[in-house]
């Protein structure tokens, strides 16, 4: 059975890590969402870096595409955002991009630097295609580092460990491990199952709001979709820094 705990901010991110766990690092509005569809679009690989500076240096340096965003806006020196639907096959395919956002890298990076057995990339949108993954690995423990906001908690980033624990009581293959991963259960349980309930809910919260007043929400439908894309994505290699790829 797999125990899935809910680290609800990088910042307490050392009070949760466990030495054998997965860590699905979780940024749907729009980071993580992003990765997985740029990765699906055919990119192939994405640095993750925490600073706008070693963005641009690196990409610069190398000749990779640079993505940077800081509070939801496009960097100026940047190619890319952090918004899915710039990461189109024509703009992307067989690049290397180089990614920075103001709190998606941040938190795959503290994952990494803090001993993780494993990290991958989780969105709504692939999120069946990582519970068949993890159990194929015989994962017995997985933490959602769900990234949120400057260190705050964010309602959607957390309600996908509720999904992730809904799917897998459903088909009896593993329950919540802990307080925060059994509230968002029951959260996702009742009001966003439905993806019409769950868009709804989700215009409550304060990321959503965030969007909406720099005209990027329009990318939030998208990112509340379930199952879009059949891969899994993590970090795989060191190739001058940890990047990460499609592992199935």
């Amino acid at each position: 059975m797999l125990k899935i705990h809910l680290c609800p901010s990088p910042d307490l991110y050392e009070l949760y890590h466990r030495s054998g766990a997965a860590v699905i690092v979780v940024d749907i509005f729009r980071a993580s969402t992003t990765i997985v569809t740029a990765l699906s679009n055919g990119a192939k690989g994405i640095l993750p870096v925490t600073t706008t500076e070693e963005a641009r240096i690196i990409g610069t340096k190398n000749n990779y595409l640079i993505a940077a965003e800081r509070n939801v806006r496009k960097c100026d020196f940047a190619l890319l955002g952090n918004d899915p639907s710039e990461y189109r096959p024509e703009v992307i395919q067989k690049k290397r991009i180089v990614f920075t956002t103001t709190n998606g890298t941040k938190s795959i990076r503290i994952a990494l630097e803090n001993g993780a057995k494993e990290v991958l990339v989780g969105a709504f949108i692939n999120v069946s295609a990582t519970i068949d993954y993890l159990q194929k690995k015989q994962y017995k423990e997985v933490i959602v580092l769900a990234a949120g906001w400057k260190g705050q908690m964010c309602m959607e980033d957390s309600l996908y460990a509720g999904a992730l624990v809904s799917i897998l009581l459903k088909n009896n293959r593993g329950d919540a491990c802990n307080d925060g991963a059994s509230m968002a259960k029951d959260l996702w349980n009742t009001f966003c199952s439905d993806e019409t309930q769950r868009l709804d809910y989700l215009k409550k919260c304060e990321h959503y709001k965030r969007l909406e007043e720099n005209r990027l929400a329009n990318a939030v439908p998208y990112c509340l979709k379930m199952d879009t894309k059949e891969g899994v994505y993590g970090v795989t290699g060191t190739l001058k820094g940890p990047w990460i790829t499609k592992i199935q």
